[in-house]
Order: structure tokens, then C-alpha cells, then sequence
């Protein structure tokens, strides 16, 4: 499990900006010198629209802290993690939805290498201004 530490600041997010949160891994030879360009990004969470609440709310409401559990299925090593906000209020007009994103460097370790991901996507390249 990764949750963040330290002082929050009072800015999070501005509240009209509404929308899902996402979190990617990428297993990586090198978190410190991986660029993360291209493929093999898995998701690990997405929180959307749940009982009248978007899950960049439950962020700004938690005042920038966000717990994204880790599966305990990965394998141990590298990995980068890409964790979105994504604010959809202007979505329905070009450019449209705004992306906010933070990346992180991890080494996991005590993952069973159980499961491999089965489905991955790119970055830049898993978004579209086509996309719904």
C-alpha cells in the first residue's frame, strides 16, 4: 500500500475540477534512469463517479492524500507509477479533459510474481481526444 506522508498543502486541486483518478505501474530495469515512454503500463487503480462523489473530490476532500494499494501479485524489482487526476469540466469542448499526473520511482519488493498484467497501454498514446 502507498499513501503519502508529510504536510498537505490547501491548493489541491481547484473543486470545480471534477473526474476520475487513475494509477499505473510500469516494470521497469531502472526506476531511476527509466524514461517511461511507451508501452507495459498496467492499471492498478481507477476511482470514477461512485454514490454522488468523483474520486478527484475524495483527494481534495483528503486534502492530497490518496491511498493506491500495490497487488501483492506483482513481482518484486522496479517499477514507476503513474498516478492521474483527471478533470473532465471542460471535456465536452476541444482541448477537453485537463490531465494531472505525478510519477513516482518504487522498488517492491515481497510481490508473489503470481500474475502477470494481461493488458497494458503506452504513454504518450493511451488517450485520445476521440476517446469518450
Amino acid at each position: 500500500m502507498l499513501t503519502t506522508t508529510g504536510s498537505a498543502p490547501n491548493d489541491i486541486m481547484d473543486s470545480s475540477h471534477k473526474g476520475p483518478t487513475i494509477a499505473y505501474l510500469k516494470k521497469v530495469n531502472n526506476a531511476t534512469s527509466d524514461s517511461g515512454v511507451g508501452g507495459g503500463w498496467f492499471k492498478i487503480q481507477e476511482d470514477g463517479f461512485s454514490n454522488g462523489v468523483w474520486g478527484t473530490e475524495k483527494v481534495i476532500n483528503g486534502k492530497g492524500r490518496h491511498t493506491i494499494r500495490i497487488p501483492l501479485c506483482l513481482a518484486p524489482g522496479q517499477y514507476l507509477l503513474r498516478a492521474e487526476m483527471i478533470a473532465l469540466h471542460g471535456a465536452g469542448n476541444y482541448p477537453g479533459a485537463q490531465f494531472y499526473m505525478e510519477c513516482a520511482q518504487l522498488n517492491i519488493v515481497g510481490g508473489t510474481g503470481a500474475k502477470t498484467p494481461s493488458s497494458t497501454v503506452s504513454f504518450p498514446g493511451a488517450y485520445s481526444v476521440s476517446l469518450p
